[in-house]
C-alpha cells in the first residue's frame, strides 16, 4: 500500500534465524533478529563510535523465509528492505514495543565482507528443490560404461562391461560382428581406456 512506510537498513544478526509458524494460516516463516547501530564521529576520540543500538525483527515470509533460514547465521551482516511497523508486547512483568520489518528483499551486506551466491531455492525442510536434470540415471551411476550397458545389454560375468584389451587389463569379447563394435575397452577397475572410442560406441548404440 502507498501509505505504508518502507525502510532500507543494515545490521548484524543477534542470533540465528528462527523458524516460526503462523497461528492464522499455519504457514511457516522466518524471523531474522538484527541489531542496527547508529554511528557518529567523536572528535574527542577522533574516531567513529556507536551512539545507540536498535533491535529489529525482520519477518521473512514464503520462500524468502526458507532462504533466510538456509543463508544467515548469528553475527552475519545483512541489508534488508521492506515495510516498517511497530508492535506492542506485554508480559506479566514488563511491556514494550518492537520494530518489525515485513521483508521484500534481504541479503548479505557486502560492504562489510565477502559473500558467495548460490542460485536456487530451498524448502522449509532444508531440501533443495533442484531443476530438472536430463542426464540418464545410468550415466550418473555407471558413467559411460553403465550407459552403454543399459543400451546394449553387454556385460561380463564378473560384473564389468565387456571390451577389448585396454590399459592395465584384459577385456572379454561378448560377440562377433556388430556386437563387437559396441564393446568399450576398460581396465581391471572398469575405467574407460579410450574416451574417444567410448563416445563412438555410445553414438552407434543410440
Amino acid at each position: 500500500m502507498m501509505n505504508e512506510p518502507t525502510i532500507t537498513l543494515s545490521g548484524n544478526l543477534t542470533r540465528d534465524p528462527e523458524r516460526k509458524t503462523s497461528t492464522a494460516n499455519g504457514k511457516d516463516f522466518a524471523v531474522v533478529p538484527i541489531a542496527v547501530n547508529r554511528r557518529r564521529f567523536d572528535p574527542a576520540q577522533d574516531s567513529w563510535v556507536t551512539a545507540d543500538t536498535m533491535f529489529i525483527d525482520l519477518l521473512c515470509f514464503r520462500h524468502i523465509g526458507a532462504l533466510a533460514l538456509a543463508s544467515f547465521r548469528k553475527g552475519d551482516p545483512v541489508i534488508a528492505h521492506g515495510r516498517l511497523s511497530l508492535r506492542d508486547w506485554k508480559t506479566e512483568t514488563s511491556a514494550g514495543t518492537t520494530a518489525v520489518v515485513d521483508v521484500d528483499t534481504i541479503g548479505h551486506d557486502v560492504s562489510r565482507g565477502v559473500s558467495r551466491f548460490t542460485k536456487g531455492r530451498v524448502g522449509y525442510d532444508g531440501d533443495r528443490l533442484d531443476e530438472h536434470d536430463p542426464t540418464p540415471p545410468a550415466a550418473l551411476t555407471g558413467g559411460l560404461v553403465g550407459a552403454a550397458e543399459q543400451r546394449t545389454g553387454t556385460r561380463r560375468e564378473d560384473g564389468r562391461a565387456g571390451g577389448h584389451q585396454g590399459a592395465g587389463g584384459e577385456g572379454a569379447p561378448v560377440g562377433e560382428g556388430a556386437e563387437r563394435d559396441l564393446e568399450i575397452a576398460v581396465d581391471d577397475d572398469g575405467v574407460v581406456a579410450d574416451d574417444a572410442q567410448a563416445d563412438g560406441v555410445l553414438a552407434r548404440s543410440a
